[in-house]
């Protein structure tokens, strides 16, 4: 029997969306947002960067919003990011205090402390590190520099904290690690990619069930 709890999910029908909606189908009575709906016609079209009526409506009545929208392309330059990825959480943390959400679970990132990606000593990060956002990395011989993405999920960090501040409202940041599309195997890592990218995969079990327990905390 499903759970009484009403789910909201941005972002839908993306990487990440597409896992958590079929991990929590049957267990909550879910509300899908995504700017594409890619076919389904359960998801409501919603371009969050933008505030309108049509997508704000829907989280009245909604118990948990899980916020994974966004441009989730490490190496994208600022100008790229500042709708989907600023404005956007700043849209739905307003939201979800007008209709009177109880908690919000933001979809953070790795790559907020993706500056410390080089540092001599492993093991050495914990919940009080200092964060130091964007990793230099190499892809297929391309260098790449994620520090505006970065940037851009330590802003919704800290804007979470702002309004359960002055809103009372429950924020959870993750700091999601590299989910990989389709299955998302282990084996399937390529190890040209280096040790880092190993150190930061995470399973698509370990993913929903993290945020399944965050719904249920």
């Amino acid at each position: 029997m499903p759970n009484t709890k009403r789910v909201l999910i941005t972002g839908a029908t993306g990487n990440l969306g597409a896992k958590l909606t079929q991990h929590l189908q049957g267990r909550y009575e879910l509300r899908l947002l995504d700017i594409d709906p890619r076919g389904d016609a359960r998801v409501v079209v919603a371009d969050l960067s933008r505030w309108d009526p049509s997508w704000v409506d829907q989280f009245k009545g909604v118990h948990v919003v899980v916020h994974l929208a966004g441009n989730p392309l490490a190496h994208q330059v600022w100008p790229n990011l500042v709708g989907p990825n600023v404005d956007a959480v700043i849209h739905v943390c307003a939201a979800a205090v007008a209709a009177g959400v109880k908690r919000v679970i933001f979809a953070s990132s790795n790559h907020v402390l993706g500056g410390y990606k080089d540092e001599p000593e492993p093991a050495k990060l914990t919940p009080d590190t200092p964060p130091r956002p964007g990793a230099r990395y190499e892809v297929q011989g391309e260098q790449r520099d994620s520090s505006p993405y970065g940037a851009t999920k330590l802003f919704g960090e800290r804007l979470g904290k702002c309004y359960a501040d002055m809103h009372g409202l429950s924020v959870i940041a993750l700091r999601v690690g590299w989910v990989r599309q389709g299955e998302n195997l282990a084996r399937d890592v390529p190890p040209e990619r280096g040790p880092w990218f190993r150190m930061m995969w995470l399973s698509n079990r370990d993913f929903c069930q993290i945020v399944e327990r965050c719904i249920e905390a």
